[in-house]
């Protein structure tokens, strides 16, 4: 029984393999480095990323911020904050929209706590940000990607 079920085993991953080579054949027509299966260099691909807003430049970058009291964190829609460290509460934008917060699935409202290690996303370009919560008089470190204003 069991040089039975080791032989079907085997034939069944031959024939997969078979399967797998003869399908990545009929897709694979060019030959590398030929006009159809161009061989390219990293910069180049780079350049490509770039070029269509992807990568690399300083859009992607993550940025330390310290926030203090008095002062406001604004972001820009595309906008990525991640609270480190202190107690911090959302700003609302104009319609009392707040903050996206990605990793909890929510919306955080005006004054809503932001937990720390959330990534929060900035939904639209209408005052939407960080400010420290009330009654803390520490600082607040934010890791930011993308635009943002600190008032």
């Amino acid at each position: 029984m069991k040089k039975v079920m080791k032989g079907t085993i085997a034939a069944a991953l031959i024939g997969a393999a078979v399967a797998t080579t003869q399908v990545w054949a009929a897709g694979n027509t060019g030959v590398p480095g030929s006009a159809d299966d161009p061989v390219v260099t990293k910069s180049y691909v780079d350049q490509q990323i770039a070029a269509i807003g992807g990568g690399g430049g300083a859009a992607s970058t993550l940025k330390v911020v310290e926030l203090t009291p008095g002062q406001t964190l604004y972001g820009y829609e595309g906008t990525e904050f991640i609270v480190r460290t202190g107690s911090v509460v959302s700003v609302a934008g104009k319609n009392g929209d707040g903050l996206t917060d990605l990793t909890a699935g929510a919306d955080l409202r005006a004054g809503a706590w932001v937990a720390a290690n959330h990534l929060l996303l900035i939904a639209r370009s209408d005052n939407r940000g960080l400010r420290l919560a009330p009654n803390y008089d520490g600082i607040a470190y934010v890791m930011v990607r993308g635009k943002y204003d600190l008032r």
